[in-house]
């Protein structure tokens, strides 16, 4: 699209633009969702030039905090973020605030703001810097505080972005596999679980980087010792050499690493004796599918085996220098008398090494202690470092005897890093730069008198841990399943797993997804983790991924709908019917999953799912659930609702900054069922009223906020369904499933007539549903064994 004109935009640069005028309300208790987005769609590799964003919008119109020192934005709580989206639906980088509405102002204002890469300050520029082609930016409305309402009546992005490669067609980018020559590598003995090392040479010189290659086996007692690297592969296009020595001592040959692990090289080279490192891209020939393979199911040997685990977090600057400062400061803090806090200090001696203060107590002691004691709790942003986000590093320093952690010339002790984490999870609800969920499953801190120790916990099912990893990143998808395996209760022997689920990168990713998730339907007997697709991007019950105004309309035909995918939310699992512990629902009774059906397409279409189950109705019609009828349609469905759709905010499922669950919490639904003042806050904040019950008749029963999420049936039937549900959709209870599945007819196009036909037999997975009446086994044992169906899941 060409640019409109104006007299700051160049030319040359293309414009991107969207807007939305619908009235909206928002506030804490809402599901966090987009007002407006656009997505930089271009043939082009683009750099963002300029942002103006336009917002329309007030707060509820009073507060007791209004026009503090002549300030009249001060003191208020509502506002607009930025949020920068990749293609799997997470941040790219921390979301950035637009705009806060004038404090206790009713009257509606317009707000433009305008980021220049020329006139913005440095986070600014950094921020437009690391938007990608293919990325969205969205405009989010938010509130906080109980009464604190966002009224919105427009907003609009308008982007420029100019061409970064001098015009040039978006090409793929060439991975440093393929800038590599591997021919020097001998081939390795698999038999007797070789390794390849490199040994670092000495320079005191700061010239490159030499090494030569060593091979040892992990089986020979008397094995090299080495230390192991971990770290980010970063930018493939950032190419620096390093000088392989080949056996024959002819010339070196130059391989090719990217910048981040020269910079790690360079720290750890000594200026005078060889160090022997494990590092993956150099250790593996990256281009032998087969080696790799092998590898890398010997991936967690390779690093318990390890001298030491050296994690590589990148080059430094001096906020990460002070953010290392501080960590190493709360580390002090428990190799000092940490007693009890009595209000003005800490008192006692130590009495018991061996557990940590409480949480909040530990957070007290540091964040307000005494004089000296204070620490400042902002100095979060190495937990932004693209390290703690990679898949692999986890089972890297979960296998460690021992690990050193580098941020430039800095080094920190691996407990400190993640006792850190948990006093900055504590530091208030709006910190967001805390780990994932999943290092806190994986590692436990304990203190004696040598002060904190990391020690690994226990193992998990592995379907949690897949969930759980949905928050991580890897550059091939398949390593999300391949690097989990370690951690689960049934994969952590990779080597005793059937073909189908064993590390394979022969395997396309679609078949990985698919094998493992037919895998764990036959090995527990059971459809669970088909309600996995709810954790998945743009799949979840509650829509929040389309803007205000617009529906839900994820395409179920990209890839098979049924299975497991490595894009998703891993808090989300709270808000489905049958992934959490708490399920007590047996919508299928006591029939079975038929084993050999499902097994006998695995070979010929393992793209397909064939499940036995009864087809019970299919849906007539959606309207929104009226959650403030009393008395409510249903006791159970209203129950289900509340778990669902978290309609007062309080467990946190839809929203990004009140609560942080961890995937295997379990949720106290007695207490979030009596929360009837924070529904009546819910209700009156969208309604200017009391609800029904309280107030007067004929008024609205539902809530705006949440779309059409009950259903109608053609025989008068009534239940819940997800987002992106529509009329049409079969409700059906498959065998060996916790709770019926909604699936929709696959339509075919034929490609001479464009005349749409359906699939004969063919359905794609649309999800869960709550059916009233259906969920304990009343589908099949009310209807004959004539009645089956065998359904085929595309």
């Amino acid at each position: 699209m060409a640019a409109e004109s104006d007299s700051f935009a160049d030319p040359s640069w293309t414009y991107f633009s969207a807007e939305n005028d619908s009235f909206i309300r928002t506030t804490q208790h809402c599901p966090e969702r987009p007002y407006v987005s656009v997505t930089i769609i271009s043939s082009q590799n683009l750099s963002v030039r300029r942002i103006d964003f336009t917002t329309i919008s007030h707060d509820q119109g009073f507060s007791d905090k209004a026009d503090q020192n002549g300030d009249i934005y001060a003191g208020s709580h509502t506002w607009f973020d930025a949020r920068i989206i990749t293609h799997s639906g997470h941040d790219r980088v921390p979301r950035r605030r637009i705009q806060t509405n004038v404090c206790a102002s009713f009257e509606f204002k317009t707000h433009i703001n305008r980021w220049d890469w020329r006139k913005g300050d440095a986070g600014v520029r950094e921020w437009l810097a690391a938007i990608q082609t293919g990325d969205t930016v969205q405009v989010i409305p938010m509130a906080h505080y109980p009464a604190w309402n966002n009224f919105v009546r427009g907003a609009k992005i308008q982007l420029w972005a100019a061409p970064s490669t001098a015009g040039k067609a978006l090409r793929p980018v060439i991975s440093l596999v393929e800038q590599n020559d591997y021919s020097a590598y001998r081939p390795l003995r698999h038999d007797l679980r070789e390794i390849r090392l490199v040994e670092v040479q000495p320079d005191k010189n700061a010239g490159p980087i030499r090494i030569v290659l060593r091979y040892t086996s992990l089986s020979d007692d008397d094995r090299l010792r080495y230390d192991a690297l971990s770290y980010c592969w970063g930018d493939a296009e950032d190419l620096q050499e390093v000088l392989l020595t080949t056996p024959d001592h002819s010339q070196p040959k130059a391989m090719f690493v990217n910048r981040n692990l020269l910079s790690a090289l360079q720290q750890l080279r000594s200026q005078t004796a060889p160090r022997t490192l494990w590092i993956d891209l150099l250790c593996i020939n990256q281009t032998d599918m087969k080696e790799r393979t092998f590898q890398v199911a010997l991936m967690g040997e390779i690093f318990a085996s390890a001298e030491t685990v050296c994690v590589w977090l990148g080059e430094s600057d001096p906020d990460g220098r002070r953010d290392c400062q501080i960590i190493r400061s709360i580390s002090d803090r428990y190799d000092q008398t940490l007693g009890g806090l009595d209000g003005e200090g800490l008192v006692g001696d130590p009495k018991d090494w061996t557990a940590l203060p409480k949480p909040h107590l530990t957070h007290e002691i540091i964040r307000n202690g005494p004089d000296g004691w204070g620490i400042d709790l902002q100095n979060d942003r190495v937990f932004q470092k693209p390290w703690f986000q990679r898949v692999w590093v986890l089972q890297e320093v979960w296998n460690a005897v021992r690990v050193q952690v580098f941020y430039g010339s800095d080094e920190v002790q691996w407990q400190a890093v993640l006792q850190a984490n948990h006093c900055f999870k504590k530091h208030g609800i709006m910190n967001r730069n805390v780990l994932s969920w999943l290092w806190n499953a994986l590692f436990t801190i304990t203190r004696d008198e040598t002060g904190l120790n990391c020690n690994r916990t226990p193992r998990s099912d592995i379907l949690t841990v897949l969930i759980a990893g949905h928050n991580m990143k890897a550059t091939d998808p398949r390593d999300k399943i391949f690097a989990m395996l370690v951690f689960g209760n049934e994969t952590y022997q990779t080597g005793a797993l059937p073909e189908e689920v064993r590390p394979n990168y022969e395997k396309s990713v679609i078949l990985v997804y698919a094998d493992f998730t037919r895998w764990w339907i036959l090995h527990h007997s059971s459809l669970r983790i088909l309600s996995v697709v709810h954790t998945l991007t743009g799949r979840s019950w509650v829509n929040t991924s389309s803007p205000h105004g617009s529906h839900n309309s994820f395409d179920l035909s990209q890839r098979p709908s049924w299975m497991l995918w490595h894009e998703g939310f891993s808090e989300w699992m709270h808000g489905t019917l049958a992934l959490h512990d708490q399920c007590g629902y047996h919508a299928s009774g006591c029939r079975v999953i038929d084993h050999d059906l499902l097994r006998s397409l695995a070979l010929t279409q393992p793209n397909n799912l064939a499940l036995r189950g009864v087809r019970v109705s299919a849906i007539a019609s959606l309207a929104p659930y009226p959650f403030y009828q009393d008395p409510p349609l249903s006791p159970h469905m209203h129950d289900a609702f509340l778990r669902l759709f978290d309609p007062n905010g309080s467990i946190g499922t839809w929203n990004s900054f009140r609560i942080r669950r961890s995937v295997g919490e379990v949720i106290n639904m007695a207490d979030h069922s009596k929360k009837s003042r924070e529904w009546k806050i819910h209700y009156g904040s969208h309604w200017d009223a009391l609800p029904p019950s309280e107030g007067a008749e004929g008024l609205p029963t539902w809530l705006p906020c949440l779309e059409n999420c009950m259903f109608t049936t053609i025989d008068g039937g009534v239940g819940l369904c997800p987002s992106g549900s529509r009329v049409g959709d079969l409700v059906v209870v498959l065998y060996g499933g916790m709770v019926p599945y909604l699936l929709r007819p696959k339509i075919r196009i034929g490609v001479e007539t464009d005349r749409e036909s359906v699939c004969s037999g063919e359905f794609y997975f649309v999800g869960e549903c709550y059916f009233e009446g259906w969920m304990h086994g009343e589908a099949c044992s009310s209807i004959s064994d004539s009645n089956t169906e065998v359904f085929l899941l595309a």
